[in-house]
């Protein structure tokens, strides 16, 4: 559960991302002038502008869409539920895109908040439609997405294609997801308490290997301008087939070779070694059991205390205030899967 959570959430947050960063310098792009250090400032405040403003856009919708529902009867009328929650859903999305900013990151925030609060106000009928309707829609686009992405490869996408500009690239992502996961997921681990929460050495290198996904990415790329264009959607697609093929393909080994698949027993002989390297960077030093608890007793309890008592009150949510801290993070897990 946490394993699919910080894949798949972290690939969304990282095609809003993306599309946020071709926007901002999209903007700045002009092929008759040389694009120098003068701009980086007004591109840097373009991206944190956008990039908030899309968040607010996603959150303030997502708690209207969830105050609506919790102090109306519209629940006892299933089929309206459902598609006026697909119709706010997209309302986000086109609300966002008209102000000029990113309508992934701000769909992306609203689905966050209405499955932590919004789930909870919907009739069980309801809770069962949407669920399927969104799983259904999900495949089927990204089976379309990478439907098109097979074909073309055989359309003349390779007619400008520099190998050793596509591997540079693989290369600089692997290295660039080694140099933010493995950081980040430390840092994470100093707010969580120990547990199944934590994200484990074996998890980090997972979500490094097979968390690395191209779909949007190829869009973005086939949209580049520049007489080089070709080159850069080439150089995509070769790294989105790499990806996909390769990395994807020895997905399953390395989850049985790390005894993370499902249904099988964990070897603890076969990951001595794996674990012994775990320990070294373990955050269970003394100042890292410090942090941790600094930040727990300060900001865990109060947002927990506050979320419960005045947030889940108006626009609903799962009201259990006798639980542990440690329960909230699997709760709040399991609400991703609520919505």
């Amino acid at each position: 559960t946490l394993l699919y959570s910080l894949v798949f959430g972290e690939s969304v947050l990282n095609d809003a991302v993306a599309i946020v960063l071709f926007k901002t310098f999209h903007k700045y792009y002009n092929s008759e002038e040389i694009l120098d250090g003068s701009v980086i400032p007004a591109a840097l405040f373009s991206f944190f502008t956008m990039t908030v403003l899309s968040i607010f856009v996603g959150v303030s919708l997502g708690l209207l869409v969830s105050y609506i529902y919790k102090h109306t009867s519209i629940s006892e009328f299933p089929k309206l539920e459902a598609s006026l929650l697909y119709l706010f859903c997209y309302l986000c999305y086109a609300t966002a895109e008209a102000f000029g900013l990113s309508g992934i990151m701000a769909l992306f925030f609203n689905g966050v908040v209405l499955s932590h609060y919004n789930s909870y106000n919907l009739s069980t009928t309801a809770q069962t439609t949407t669920e399927q309707f969104f799983a259904t829609v999900a495949v089927t686009m990204e089976t379309i997405i990478f439907l098109y992405m097979g074909l073309s490869v055989f359309t003349g996408r390779f007619q400008n294609w520099d190998i050793m500009f596509s591997l540079l690239g693989l290369l600089f992502c692997l290295i660039a997801r080694a140099l933010n996961i493995f950081p980040l997921s430390l840092i994470a681990n100093c707010c969580r308490r120990k547990g199944e929460n934590r994200i484990s050495l074996k998890t980090q290198c997972v979500l490094w290997f097979a968390g690395l996904r191209g779909a949007i990415a190829f869009a973005l790329s086939m949209n580049m301008p520049g007489p080089n264009s070709d080159s850069y959607a080439s150089a995509t697609l070769f790294i989105c087939m790499f990806t996909t093929i390769v990395c994807g393909g020895f997905t399953e080994n390395i989850l049985t070779r790390f005894g993370m698949k499902q249904g099988l027993d964990n070897d603890d002989d076969a990951h001595d070694d794996f674990t012994g390297v775990e320990n070294l960077i373990s955050t269970e030093s003394p100042l890292a059991r410090r942090l941790s608890a600094d930040l727990q007793e300060r900001y865990r309890s109060f947002w927990h205390d506050f979320d419960d008592n005045y947030m889940k009150e108006l626009f609903g949510g799962d009201r259990v205030p006798d639980r542990q801290a440690g329960d909230y993070e699997l709760s709040e897990q399991n609400d991703l899967y609520d919505f």
